[in-house]
Order: structure tokens, then C-alpha cells, then sequence
């Protein structure tokens, strides 16, 4: 299956869950790409890096640099997880 079939299956189901958080996330973070979303989505969902980079097609470098802009576009402070601050803002 290609990423973007698995994209497709997975943000099916991710936005009956968390559909609040889509709304939110995209309305307050116009400045995230859509590769970053997807990076956000999956972290939400509970996936790990490596568990993105395979789904996503990439390299574990290549979501860790993801990881990197995101927080700085979100101005996740170097103390804060990620993870968390996604959980808790949203």
C-alpha cells in the first residue's frame, strides 16, 4: 500500500476521534505544512518515530527534522514534550 492510501485509511479514522483536535490545530497553526500535520496527527494517535517514518515514507532523520520545525513553529519550549503539548492544547 503507498503512503498516500495509508494516509487516506488513517486520517479517516483519526478525524472520528479526534476530530475537535483537527479543527483547533489547523485553525490556531495555518504556518504548519501538510507534511508537518501529518507528522502532528500521527504523534497524536501515539505513534513513534520510527512508526511515522515508516508510514510516512521517510527516513527517521527525516521525521526528527519535522519533529525540530514543528516546535519551533509552535514555540514548544526545549522542556516541553511535544507529545504533551499537542495532548494539551488541542
Amino acid at each position: 500500500m503507498n503512503y498516500e492510501n495509508k494516509w487516506v485509511r488513517f486520517y479517516s479514522e483519526f478525524s472520528k476521534i479526534h476530530g475537535e483536535f483537527i479543527k483547533s490545530f489547523t485553525f490556531l497553526n495555518p504556518g504548519v505544512s501538510s507534511s508537518q500535520f501529518r507528522v502532528c496527527a500521527y504523534l497524536k494517535a501515539g505513534y513513534n518515530t520510527r512508526e511515522i517514518a515508516e508510514e510516512m515514507d521517510l527516513s527517521i532523520r527525516s521525521v526528527e527534522s519535522h519533529r525540530y520545525r514543528i516546535r519551533k513553529k509552535l514555540k514548544v519550549k526545549r522542556a516541553e514534550s511535544l507529545i504533551m503539548h499537542l495532548h494539551g492544547q488541542y
